[in-house]
C-alpha cells in the first residue's frame, strides 16, 4: 500500500504529464466548478483530502469524512488535510487556503455523511453539492481516486500558472523610477484599495507595513503574520499583530486587533480576557477599524486601563495612518513598497489575486 505522500507525487506526476485521465465528464464538471470557485476555497481542499483518503484506502468511504459516523468505513478528513496537504500546497504554491477545510463553519460540525442531497449551510451551496458528488463517484466507483486526484491538481497548477502570468504583467507595468508621490497620495492609495471588496485582510497589512517601515526607528518589530482564517484561539496569538521590543524579545509590547467591520465593546471583552490569561502582558491592545467607532465603546476602553494596567483603545485605520505618515512623511514610500511587498506575499485564501492587480492597476495609475 503507497503511502499518502507518495500518493501524492505520483499524482503530481500524473497531472503533469500531460496524458488523458480517465474522469467521466460529468464528474470534471464538477471537479472544474469546485476548483474554480473564487469565492470559497475550502471545498477543493475538501475533495483533494477525501480523494486521497481514498487512493490510500481504498476501504473507507469517501463520503464519510467524520469518525463521528462510526460505519466501520469512515474516516478522519481533518487528518489525511492536516498531515499531508499543508506541504503540497506550499510546494506547489497552490491557490487553497492555507487551513484545513474540516474548520471551515460549513464542515466544522457534521457528522453525518457529505453527499449531493446532504443539506450544506455554506455558499456557494451548488459548489459544495459538486463537492458531494465527486465524493460519491469515488465512492461508487466510476471515477478512481487517482485519477481525481491528479485532475484536480492539473486545474490547480493552471489556475496558479494563469494568475502569475497576470501578476507578473501587472507589476511589469508599473513605471521603472517610482513617482515621489506625497503623503496624501499614498493615503489616497492605500485608501482606494482598502475600500475594495473582500478586503478584510488588507487593514492588518497596512499596520503591518508602517511597523516593518518605522518600528526599526522606535526600536520596535512586529512579529510574522499569522494565516488569516487561523482563529487567535488556535494560535495561541493575542491578536492580529504582536509588537516586541527589540531590547527585549519574546514579550509582546503592544497587540493590535485589526477589524475591518465596527468594534464593540464585547470585541473589548474578549481581549481583556486573552491579555488576563498571559504571564507576559502587553504595555497596550490596540483595535484598528476600517469603521466608525461607536463613542460607548471609546468610553469603555478608557476604563480598562484602571482595572487590567493595560491601555487600551480604538483606532479608526486611515487616521491612524495618515498621522504616521505625515510625521514619517520621508518615510512615506517605504511604508507603500512594504505594503505592496507582503499584500502580493499573501496567499491567494487570503488576498484575492484581483485585489492584488486591483492594487497594482492603482499604483500605475498614480504614478503614470
Amino acid at each position: 500500500m503507497a503511502e499518502p505522500a507518495d500518493l501524492l507525487v505520483r499524482a503530481i506526476e500524473l497531472a503533469l504529464s500531460g496524458e488523458v485521465l480517465a474522469v467521466p465528464a460529468e464528474v470534471q464538471a464538477d471537479l472544474l466548478s469546485v476548483a474554480r470557485c473564487p469565492g470559497n476555497r475550502a471545498p477543493a481542499r475538501l475533495v483533494l483530502a477525501c480523494a486521497l483518503a481514498k487512493a490510500h484506502r481504498p476501504e473507507l468511504d469517501a463520503t464519510e469524512p467524520y469518525t463521528e459516523i462510526r460505519s466501520g468505513h469512515s474516516f478522519s478528513g481533518r487528518t489525511y488535510d492536516e498531515r499531508y496537504l499543508p506541504a503540497l500546497i506550499a510546494a506547489q504554491r497552490l491557490p487553497l487556503n492555507s487551513t484545513t477545510a474540516f474548520l471551515t463553519p460549513t464542515l466544522r460540525n457534521i457528522n453525518i455523511p457529505l453527499r449531493s442531497a446532504t443539506p450544506f449551510e455554506g455558499r456557494p451551496r451548488e459548489v459544495y453539492r459538486n463537492a458531494a458528488r465527486v465524493l460519491e463517484g469515488l465512492q461508487d466507483g466510476s471515477a478512481a481516486a487517482e485519477e481525481v486526484l491528479a485532475f484536480m491538481l492539473r486545474e490547480l497548477f493552471v489556475m496558479r500558472d494563469e494568475r502569475e502570468v497576470a501578476l507578473s504583467a501587472a507589476l511589469s507595468s508599473l513605471p521603472a523610477t517610482p513617482q515621489n508621490l506625497s503623503s496624501e497620495d499614498v493615503l489616497t492609495l492605500l485608501e482606494q484599495h482598502l475600500k475594495s471588496r473582500n478586503a478584510s485582510r488588507l487593514p492588518v497589512l497596512l499596520v503591518t507595513a508602517l511597523y516593518r517601515t518605522l518600528g526599526i526607528l522606535a526600536g520596535e518589530v512586529a512579529l510574522s503574520l499569522g494565516a488569516h482564517n487561523a482563529a487567535d484561539a488556535r494560535t495561541g496569538a493575542l491578536g492580529d499583530i504582536e509588537i516586541e521590543l527589540l531590547s527585549a524579545p519574546g514579550v509582546p509590547a503592544t497587540v493590535y486587533e485589526v477589524k475591518a467591520r465596527a468594534v464593540s465593546v464585547s470585541d473589548l471583552q474578549i481581549a481583556v480576557a486573552k491579555v488576563a490569561a498571559v504571564a507576559a502582558r502587553p504595555s497596550n491592545y490596540l483595535f484598528v477599524t476600517t469603521h466608525p467607532i461607536d463613542r460607548e465603546v471609546t468610553e469603555f476602553a478608557r476604563t480598562l486601563h484602571s482595572q487590567t494596567g493595560v491601555e487600551f483603545a480604538v483606532l479608526d485605520a486611515l487616521s491612524f495612518a495618515r498621522h504616521l505618515l505625515h510625521f514619517f512623511h520621508r518615510q512615506r514610500l517605504g511604508i507603500l513598497d512594504a505594503y505592496q511587498e507582503l499584500l502580493l506575499a499573501e496567499p491567494s485564501s487570503a488576498v484575492r489575486p484581483e485585489l492584488k492587480e486591483a492594487w497594482l492597476a492603482l499604483r500605475r495609475s498614480a504614478e503614470s
